[in-house]
């Protein structure tokens, strides 16, 4: 069955009872439709604090049905006791599986719904969303239909519900936003919490949250919070959705271009030596290993595969002078850049895919698992920062004095350990995690649009 998609359940349940499946709700007492009540009422009140419609769970069908049934009333539909039983069956089954499957696993697939938005120049579609998320297995429904011989199988319902506190607090948001202003941001935040990730931080746990939305980075610790400007990906360029952790630095890191940038960007300035210089570019046969003379050079060979465009490390680098890395399938990181007057644009997404950070020192003293101080000190030179302990200042002053031309290079990587976890994601309407207040930021890659369209067949 397909996962976290109530609207395919409906298939699904459908297909089970049409392949004669045996009936789990219906017995020969009439016990069955005083649990179709108790379902009605909680499903009645739980579409109100969702957001959703009553229409959702089916329940003014399930309670036209039980009526029929307690008044024996078959005339008026034309009906037999018999189909109208099967009837409320398959009611029952649908409204059950729809809530249980929607509030376990969410109501929508953001690898589905985010995933075929952008195509690709070279074909198929761009990858905005990777994050892991606990997924259904194929025997999610029988199993959660079992459900219906308890005596109340509403408790087994409120038990699939998010324990994320967030969520909580949205449902309190949403009762309390009478004008409606919010309640579109409000319901898309509320479904992504419903989405569960395979990688969860204690709120006391090291972690990096990176909101897109909110164009800012989080250093989250058990003892502080401290924040930061990014600048993300543009829109034809969305930094993807995902979850890591960064397992190293590296300091002067030059840029090897991607091939999308390469071929769409760099290969058209192809002879065009001062443009290499300028951007301080170089070309390397990738099987010679030569570096080529960018005169000697056309379009059509840089969009081969087979040269390599990098630029050199340095204060010209896009990179900048400190780059986090972590595992991914898109090669991007956290960086520094070159260029630091982003940062004061209110609107912020401006790069290929990668996060640019504000303050990347700030976030290497966050993310080292203190570091002594010869060690920063060795890391700040590197950098071309001045150090600030007595045996760096004698170190600088003696290299100045012997190698006046020559760059310090004393440390070029540094391993975090442990790695910490890195989340890159995207909430609209979420609780600023320094002041524990809800800030509402723009739907940049609209993202809550494509939700919304996705969770309308359940709303008023």
């Amino acid at each position: 069955m397909s996962h976290r998609d109530p609207l395919t359940t409906d298939k699904n349940v459908s297909h089970y009872y049409k392949n004669g499946g045996a009936w789990f709700w219906i017995s020969e007492d009439t016990v069955f439709l005083a649990k179709a009540d108790i379902l009605t009422d909680f499903f009645e009140k739980e579409a109100q604090e969702m957001g959703f419609s009553p229409n959702a769970f089916f329940i003014e069908n399930i309670r036209a049905e039980v009526n029929h049934l307690r008044t024996m009333d078959f005339d008026s539909t034309g009906t037999s006791a018999i189909e109208t039983m099967a009837l409320l069956e398959w009611q029952l089954s649908k409204a059950f599986l729809r809530y249980a499957q929607g509030q376990r696993y969410g109501f929508t697939n953001p690898h589905k719904l985010l995933n075929q938005l952008d195509t690709r120049k070279e074909g198929g579609y761009r990858i905005n969303y990777d994050i892991d998320l606990e997924k259904a297995n194929n025997d999610f429904m029988e199993n959660a239909l079992k459900h219906a011989t308890d005596n109340n199988p509403t408790e087994y319902l409120q038990s699939l519900v998010t324990h994320h506190p967030i969520y909580t607090q949205l449902k309190q948001e949403l009762s309390e936003d009478s004008a409606g202003i919010n309640r579109e941001k409000i319901l898309s935040n509320m479904e992504r919490l419903r989405w569960r990730h395979t990688q969860n931080c204690q709120s006391n746990e090291k972690h990096i949250f990176v909101n897109i939305a909110a164009q800012t980075l989080w250093g989250i610790g058990p003892d502080s919070i401290f924040s930061m400007r990014i600048c993300c990906g543009a829109w034809k360029t969305k930094t993807p959705l995902l979850e890591s952790q960064i397992s190293y630095i590296q300091f002067n890191p030059e840029w090897n271009i991607p091939s999308s940038i390469l071929r769409d960007e760099v290969s058209e300035h192809a002879g065009d030596s001062t443009y290499f210089a300028r951007n301080d570019y170089f070309i390397v046969n990738r099987n010679s290993g030569d570096t080529i003379n960018p005169r000697n050079i056309t379009s059509s060979q840089l969009r081969s595969g087979a040269y390599r465009v990098a630029q050199h490390s340095g204060r010209k680098n896009s990179l900048g002078r400190i780059i986090f890395r972590f595992k991914n399938q898109f090669d991007v990181y956290l960086h520094d850049t070159n260029n630091h007057g982003a940062f004061k644009n209110s609107r912020r997404t401006i790069s290929h895919g990668c996060v640019r950070v504000e303050r990347p020192f700030d976030l290497l003293l966050f993310v080292l698992n203190e570091p002594d101080e010869w060690k920063l000190d060795k890391i700040r030179m590197s950098i071309d920062i001045k150090p600030e302990s007595k045996r760096g200042k004698d170190y600088l002053k003696e290299h100045n004095e012997k190698h006046r031309e020559e760059p310090i290079r004393l440390i070029r990587t540094a391993n975090v350990t442990p790695n910490i976890p890195l989340s890159i994601d995207y909430y609209t309407y979420y609780p600023n995690p320094e002041t524990g207040k809800f800030e509402t930021w723009p739907d940049r890659y609209e993202y809550d649009i494509q939700i919304i369209k996705a969770i309308k067949p359940f709303l008023p």
